[in-house]
């Protein structure tokens, strides 16, 4: 059976994809409980693609929302005689305006439309904001954004696909330097913490002080990423 092999570009790379293979006008056999759950019907993978579209909607929302909320804690951070933990939350609004830009471009490929939001939250003592942020990156890196993975999978979104593994990656590695931050404050022992961090401008991964030749994540030349090490 032949088959045409399509190519198309999503955040700096070319991915190739093969076409549906024409269809077999014989009549199938019947299939069996297994076959059906292994085979989604058309009618399946359109809700599928419908669903992945208004997950990467909610995505979207999420991340605009952080970029606000972690800059406006920044700003409570310094003013608390936190810098570090200023600088920290600084670079994470960056990578989630990186992740903000990707889901944008999945969605407007899409032809739906891009929400348009007033951010919504409240700024506590820095704190409360690194223990309320915690939870938030653990629930969407374990929960939120594998869920939306999984159907976008079965919408064959390879562009909704890539763009939810990038920001899925990259908040499991934020909880990691919440809870070190956390842990810092408890124990009084702020200087610990990095001056300077670097941001893949593809993919939004954020590393501490040092980084390796290539992004983890998107392969991205460490040349391009993004430096913060000032407020």
């Amino acid at each position: 059976m032949k088959t045409k092999l399509l190519v198309f570009a999503f955040a700096g790379f070319v991915f190739v994809r093969c076409s549906e293979p024409k269809i077999d006008n014989t009549v199938p056999h019947d299939m069996s409980h297994s076959d059906k759950l292994n085979n989604p019907t058309m009618i399946e993978i359109n809700i599928a693609k419908e669903n992945t579209i208004k997950n990467m909607q909610e995505a979207y929302k999420g991340e605009i929302t952080a970029i606000a909320k972690y800059t406006a804690f920044s700003k409570k951070a310094e003013q608390e005689g936190y810098p570090q933990i200023a600088l920290l939350y600084k670079a994470v609004a960056v990578a989630e305006s990186i992740h903000a830009k990707n889901h944008k471009a999945v969605i407007e490929a899409s032809g739906a439309n891009v929400p348009v939001i007033t951010p919504e939250y409240v700024v506590k003592l820095t704190k409360e904001n690194l223990h309320d942020d915690i939870e938030g990156e653990a629930y969407e890196g374990i929960t939120m954004y594998p869920n939306f993975l999984k159907l976008a999978k079965e919408a064959e979104n390879n562009e909704a696909f890539v763009s939810l593994t990038y920001a899925m990656k990259t908040e499991n590695k934020h909880k990691v330097f919440f809870e070190k931050a956390l842990g810092d404050i408890n124990s009084n022992t702020l200087l610990s913490l990095p001056s300077v961090y670097y941001v893949c401008p593809v993919c939004g991964d954020t590393y501490e002080t040092q980084v390796p030749d290539h992004c983890d994540f998107s392969n991205t030349p460490k040349e391009q990423f993004i430096k913060i090490n000032s407020l």
